[in-house]
């Protein structure tokens, strides 16, 4: 009975062997190819890829490389006197014959100089998005069991390149991401993984990846390949067939701070008691980014949440007798930046003029912010030097990490409206002397916020106005209120009503900001 259970086994792991591999193509331009590289057939990312696929996962997976250099995807667009796109290539033609069973796409990168005449009436606006659509609806029909992988942020054009500092990379990324969302795409952020290290991993044109860069590039492909990407937050299952108010809470140490670090004096230990009782008989709901975790916020659950959001929630469920979500993504110290995308930094008006000038430098700049020479508060600069790799808040500062991590995973939510307290990192040098950080600038951050939080939603959006304290703010309040009257936001003036103290910026009384905040709210109805 053993030798024919052994025959058995046998002969289930050897039809294992034999069954067909799962067929990868990878599809794109002189980056899938390997342009530059030494040993270009074995150094290319697709056979790294295949390596790493091998190692965990023997005889399972075939990738074969079907790059070819100096491609896009425009349909109309002219390399010299023939046509640029990858769809009119053999290569697409020898991949869709293959009919794979998974395509990873890295096109996008030499459609600069191109894109951008969809913003300036040069070309029919979302040209692009229809004609990458119309490329990969060929690998669909091809194998409609096809699985894609798409780079919806592109490799990093670094300083020397043409098209360093151009908009168009980051413009174009929501488009991308509107292809990817089209075809159930996994979407890859390729930019973060070979940003790490822009000076090292790339050849001397400054745009293709050396074997180090290839690598990264297939190690990053392998991960998302092999790793569960993170879902869109769904509400908790006690709140199903309820109807209840969504309220993101965004910010810094202002908003991030929980009511356990202002409960040591026997008077704070009482107020805080008696502020976090009321949450027993309600229903307040919080969701923070840090963890990915729901909390039903109790006087227990809730010391160590924010203080000044908690209030605020407590306030809007007494009021609207409704169980209250709060969609919680701060981070101590975290400048605007980090909260938006790179296409609202990089946003151009029909003209092409930059909409945010300042905001455009700052997100083309290919160094992180401590390194980044546009990025104006010094504090920021040092601390997140200071910090990283060593305190976890750090980690959010960069450009739009706290968009991609936190904001982007719950803007399918129906807000109810926008509480923001933040400022303190925007307004000034925040070292000794502190000096005021440029109007135009300050004003640029305040309208981006609304736009980038709120998006075309008409709901409430209410901008904490930093209060009283002895540094330079006068000017940044002046920005705030300027922007809000600009964009129909609300705007609470924390300093006119008295609320702060003179030497510490984090007033230990949040429950007067939180009244002052839903005031204002409903003198704005």
């Amino acid at each position: 009975m053993k030798n024919y259970m052994l025959m058995f086994v046998s002969a289930l792991i050897a039809a294992a062997a034999l069954a067909d591999p799962i067929k990868v193509a990878c599809i794109g331009d002189s980056i899938t190819y390997g342009y530059c590289l030494p040993d270009r057939e074995n150094n290319c990312y697709p056979r790294r890829l295949q390596l790493l696929l091998d190692e965990r996962f023997p005889g399972k997976y075939e990738v074969r490389n079907f790059g070819n250099s100096g491609r896009g995807i425009y349909l109309d667009s002219m390399r010299g006197s023939e046509k640029r796109g990858y769809k009119f290539m053999k290569e697409h033609a020898a991949a869709l014959q293959w009919k794979p069973d998974i395509v990873i796409c890295n096109l996008g990168i030499n459609d600069n100089g191109e894109y951008i005449k969809e913003y300036t009436g040069g070309r029919k606006r979302g040209q692009f998005v229809e004609d990458y659509s119309a490329l990969l609806k060929d690998y669909a029909e091809a194998n409609p069991k096809t699985k894609f992988y798409m780079w919806t942020k592109l490799s990093p054009l670094t300083e020397g390149q043409r098209f360093y500092r151009s908009s168009e990379p980051f413009l174009m990324q929501q488009d991308l991401e509107a292809v990817a969302a089209r075809f159930h795409a996994t979407a890859i952020d390729m930019q973060k993984p070979l940003m790490a290290d822009c000076d090292a991993i790339f050849a001397s044109d400054k745009i293709h990846p050396n074997a180090a860069g290839a690598k990264i590039i297939a190690e990053t492909t392998f991960k998302y390949m092999t790793e569960e990407p993170k879902k869109k937050v769904i509400p908790p299952k006690e709140l199903k067939g309820k109807k209840f108010e969504i309220w993101l809470l965004a910010g810094q140490s202002n908003m991030q701070k929980g009511w356990g670090e202002f409960n040591h004096s026997v008077e704070e230990k009482a107020r805080v008691q008696k502020e976090l009782a009321q949450l027993d008989k309600l229903n307040v709901w919080l969701w923070d980014f840090n963890d990915d975790s729901w909390t039903k916020l109790t006087s227990k659950t809730a010391l160590k949440r924010s203080a000044f959001g908690v209030s605020f929630g407590i306030r809007r469920a007494l009021e609207s007798k409704k169980p209250v979500v709060l969609l919680y993504v701060a981070a101590g110290g975290a400048p605007t930046e980090a909260f938006l995308t790179e296409e609202t930094m990089c946003s151009v008006n029909s003209d092409g003029s930059l909409k945010y000038p300042y905001l455009q430098k700052i997100a083309t700049n290919r160094h992180q912010i401590n390194a980044n020479s546009d990025f104006p508060c010094a504090w920021c600069k040092r601390e997140y030097q200071r910090r990283k790799g060593k305190a976890e808040e750090a980690y959010w500062w960069p450009v739009s990490l706290m968009n991609d991590e936190g904001i982007a995973r719950i803007k399918h939510f129906p807000l109810t409206g926008v509480l923001w307290y933040q400022g303190e990192s925007n307004a000034s040098t925040c070292v000794n002397p502190d000096v005021a950080l440029n109007d135009d600038y300050m004003l640029e951050t305040n309208l981006a916020i609304i736009e980038e939080l709120r998006g075309d939603k008409k709901i409430p959006f209410i901008m904490m106005g930093l209060p009283k304290m002895n540094r330079p703010w006068e000017g940044y309040r002046a920005a705030q209120k300027k922007a809000c009257e600009a964009k129909g936001a609300i705007f609470v003036d924390t300093f006119a009503a008295g609320l702060g103290t003179p030497n510490d910026v984090h007033p230990r009384d949040k429950i007067p900001f939180a009244e002052l905040a839903i005031k204002a709210l409903k003198n704005a109805k």
